[in-house]
């Protein structure tokens, strides 16, 4: 089942092999991090259990390309603020309160303009106090809806907890 190319999201096969290598490349820079000097060197055999494509592969590379737009190198990254196209990534604390599917959810509505940087991390902050675990697709659609319809009214979102700023 293939949608419009221009929504942004391709066929679900596709799209989960690709969240496949992105969990797995992160899995190892995590492992490296933690002093693991050879995680990488099984990273081939690894992709191939996974299951993914060349077209997977090429699909996961644009991504990790697109967080990065407009710098001339890793130190503008770090200097400057992330790019608009820019996600964020899940802490370890965050990945075991959301399903895989609903990070990839949010993100797609980032990545369409449905909601905005600020909005999304009141959504995270809204279902990561819910108890729900691990939240679903349905219900970050429906805490989603809620912080963008109030945010017309108030500019945070309702449910939103306060930021000081």
């Amino acid at each position: 089942m293939t949608s419009d190319p221009e929504d942004g999201m391709s066929d679900n096969g596709t799209h989960e092999a690709v969240l496949r290598v992105l969990r797995l490349l992160a899995d190892r820079l995590e492992a490296y991090l933690d002093g693991d000097d050879t995680s990488f060197e099984t990273l081939g055999e690894s992709l191939e259990q996974a299951d993914v494509s060349a077209d997977d592969l090429q699909a996961a590379a644009l991504v990790l390309r697109t967080l990065h737009a407009g710098g001339s190198g890793a130190s503008d990254a770090i200097e400057h603020e992330p790019a608009a196209e820019a996600h964020r990534v899940l802490s370890q604390e965050e990945r075991a309160i959301l399903a895989p599917e609903a990070w990839g959810y949010l993100l797609w509505l980032k990545s369409r303009g449905s909601l905005d940087a600020g909005q999304c991390e009141r959504v995270l902050d809204l279902v990561s106090g819910s108890g729900v675990r691990p939240v679903g697709v349905e219900h970050v659609r429906e805490a989603a809806v809620r912080i963008a319809m109030a945010s017309d009214d108030d500019g945070r979102g309702e449910g939103a907890p306060e930021r000081s700023h």
